[in-house]
């Protein structure tokens, strides 16, 4: 049996779709590809989504796969070029009286993934399902609810293939130290996964990621053990120039707790 072919897997959803009306929920899944095509070209990518693999809308976001070849493009230019669109959006809205903010997380992983004889085929594998497991994780998700909604309107968590083979290696000009390691926990999967936010916002300001919720598992049984290790201070130094923002992450104490959209 060959191992299949790498590729990279970004999948991206909407904070509260479900808390809307049908009717906002209908305009904002309209809106979702339209918001994230925008973000491709204004990144200058706009070619990585037209050659989408396995492209699917998954109702409250969007999902696809692409050539690894393209994730330091991506890793570089697209999370901020999303933040910046979905500002611009937001601006426009609130201009003409429209309620209905849209804000994404995003998550993004690489491995082997099994080709379909069709593009736009069901795709599944334990790289897809972690890149789902990952957008799933409590810290991305807090990073929206613990930030300004006018300011803050993208949350990213990178696997830990992705920073080892892309910013470790210095493929992408987005600095390591722009990213926040963190340990999650939620459902199968357990590991270290990194943070990105482009524009920082609200509490991330003054207390940092992670520092402000109590983590739990989403498994039933779970609990805060002694034998869990605590960690010393942290200090992150930003080197070479980027439009995004580094943060230190706070302390990550107990599980992971699973919040519903």
């Amino acid at each position: 049996m060959e191992l299949p072919p790498y590729r990279a897997v970004l999948i991206v959803d909407t904070k509260d779709f479900g808390s809307n009306s049908s009717r906002v929920q209908a305009e904002m899944a309209d809106t979702i590809y339209d918001v994230l095509s925008r973000a491709f070209e204004r990144a200058g990518l706009a070619q990585v989504l037209a050659e989408a693999l396995f492209p699917h809308n998954t109702g409250d976001g969007y999902g696809l796969g692409f050539d690894p070849r393209h994730l330091p493009a991506v890793v570089t230019r697209l999370f901020d070029a999303l933040q910046d669109e979905l500002a611009d959006r937001d601006k426009r809205m609130r201009a003409t009286g429209r309620p209905g903010t849209l804000r994404m997380r995003a998550s993004l992983n690489v491995g082997p993934v099994r080709p379909e004889p069709d593009r736009r085929a069901a795709v599944v594998g334990s790289t897809v399902i972690t890149a789902y497991r990952l957008l799933d994780s409590a810290p991305v998700r807090d990073v929206l609810t613990q930030s300004d909604p006018t300011q803050t309107f993208v949350s990213v968590v990178l696997s830990q293939r992705v920073f080892e083979d892309v910013l470790a290696t210095e493929y992408a000009t987005l600095p390591a130290t722009s990213v926040v390691p963190t340990t999650v926990q939620v459902k199968e999967f357990t590991g270290t996964v990194y943070l990105y936010v482009p524009k920082p916002s609200g509490d991330l300001l003054r207390t940092g990621i992670g520092t402000a919720a109590d983590y739990r598992s989403d498994l039933a049984d779970a609990k805060p053990t002694r034998e869990q290790p605590t960690y010393g201070n942290t200090t992150n130094i930003m080197t070479g120039t980027h439009s995004g923002t580094a943060i230190q992450v706070g302390h990550v104490h107990g599980n992971i707790r699973h919040h519903d959209r």
